[in-house]
């Protein structure tokens, strides 16, 4: 089997299962890599395979270029769905060739609550979702990493750094980088699961319910600002709707 391997709690739950059951030589881990993970996602990737002793021999990476995509630069409401079609059709023909009979991906019953063209892709591929043909939601999954005392039991869910642009709005290089850049700030000022949104010279920020406090104290909101406008961006707003 080969697992689509994200760094989130629900592939690393459903990679720890399949090696569990199948044994670890019968299971790889298949990542992609591009522009559209930051640098701290694919430290922490990395640190999750290496906890779960997942050798070089166990895993599968391909590097894919969305950016020349036209149908995904583009930034339509189906942007993900040619993603995801891309993605699974390049991890399909490559683990093929290693042998694998299915590919398993991470999907789990409150997937199907939102608005997530990807799955559409996903089924029309015929990629399993275990997770979600088990009934498990997200807290059944990270309530069963914790218990398995899987490292990213309690990790934020997250999104590739294109998810931070409006629809329509064109994607390249140079917007990925300041999200990541600006995100990447706010992460080193311990704001976990934060999301900065560019909206044309304005930017809107999302943080946890717990940091929104913190990030009304004068000391930290004059830093962020100064950031932010250092960054580029004329008005800092907040979403006064805390992320889960």
């Amino acid at each position: 089997m080969a697992v689509a391997f994200s760094g989130g709690v629900d592939s690393t739950l459903l990679l720890y299962a399949a090696r569990d059951v199948l044994g670890k030589e019968n299971v790889f881990a298949l990542r992609g890599v591009s522009e559209l993970v930051s640098q701290v996602e694919r430290n922490s990737a990395e640190n999750v395979l290496a906890a779960m002793g997942v050798t070089a021999e166990e895993r599968i990476e391909l590097a894919l270029h969305p950016l020349i995509w036209p149908e995904f630069i583009a930034n339509t409401a189906d942007r993900c769905y040619f993603c995801k079609k891309r993605m699974y059709k390049s991890f399909l023909l490559e683990m093929e060739k290693a042998g694998c009979s299915a590919l398993l991906d991470g999907t789990n019953v409150d997937d199907l609550k939102d608005s997530r063209p990807g799955l559409r892709a996903i089924h029309e591929l015929s990629v399993k979702t275990p997770l979600l043909d088990a009934g498990l939601n997200k807290e059944d999954i990270r309530i069963l990493a914790r218990q398995f005392r899987l490292l990213n039991h309690d990790k934020h869910s997250n999104s590739c750094l294109a998810t931070r642009f409006a629809q329509g709005t064109v994607v390249n290089a140079e917007g990925l980088r300041l999200v990541e850049k600006c995100e990447s700030f706010l992460l080193s000022r311990d704001f976990i699961g934060c999301r900065v949104r560019p909206r044309g010279k304005n930017v809107i920020l999302e943080v946890s319910g717990k940091d929104m406090e913190r990030l009304a104290t004068p000391p930290v909101r004059v830093e962020i600002i100064h950031f932010l406008q250092s960054a580029g961006f004329v008005r800092v707003l907040v979403d006064l709707t805390p992320r889960a």
